[in-house]
């Protein structure tokens, strides 16, 4: 097989990971299209960035692959301090492969602080949340982490109002 055939899952998601940061787009459509690379290399069924409103307010960023009645669900899901997702933002620690809080959809959920270090100290600016059928591989999972510190770049350069845009809140 070629690369036309057959595209390798990291120069996917590192070329469109790439034109994410290198574009002026607003935030939603940087994320989005960095989402998709994920998904479709990846075997992800859908997935979503999460990004802290202050003061305390977590919104959904961008996602793909979710219905905009899950989208409303997870944001209401997210309100509880006990959701992964919302744990995920409290206490950053990367987690694969994790069964979901409520029953439906893909059978596993994966969680990835967005981390971006300034002067040696760390700063969580969000949550990228993977829904996927199937554990993910040992050996993908450093790409995994790869893509969420260039969604974390991407939330950190986005311009406030572009952070601002209206999505599901939680």
């Amino acid at each position: 097989m070629t690369n036309r055939e057959s595209p390798d899952p990291a120069r996917e998601i590192l070329v469109r990971g790439a034109r994410a940061l290198a574009g002026d787009e607003a935030l939603r459509p940087a994320l989005e299209r960095l989402l998709g690379a994920i998904a479709e290399s990846l075997d992800v069924e859908s997935a979503v960035v999460v990004v802290l409103d202050p003061p305390d307010r977590l919104r959904i960023a961008a996602s793909i692959g979710l219905p905009e009645p899950a989208r409303e669900g997870l944001a209401e899901a997210m309100r509880n301090p006990a959701h992964p997702i919302a744990r995920t933002m409290r206490e950053p620690v990367v987690a694969f492969d994790v069964l979901p809080t409520v029953p439906g959809g893909p059978a596993l959920r994966s969680h990835l602080p967005l981390t971006i270090t300034r002067n040696g100290a760390d700063t969580i600016l969000g949550v990228l949340a993977l829904a996927h059928q199937s554990p993910i591989a040992t050996d993908s999972r450093p790409l995994i982490q790869a893509a969420a510190d260039l969604a974390a770049v991407v939330v950190d350069r986005a311009p406030a109002s572009s952070s601002q845009a209206p999505s599901n809140m939680a």
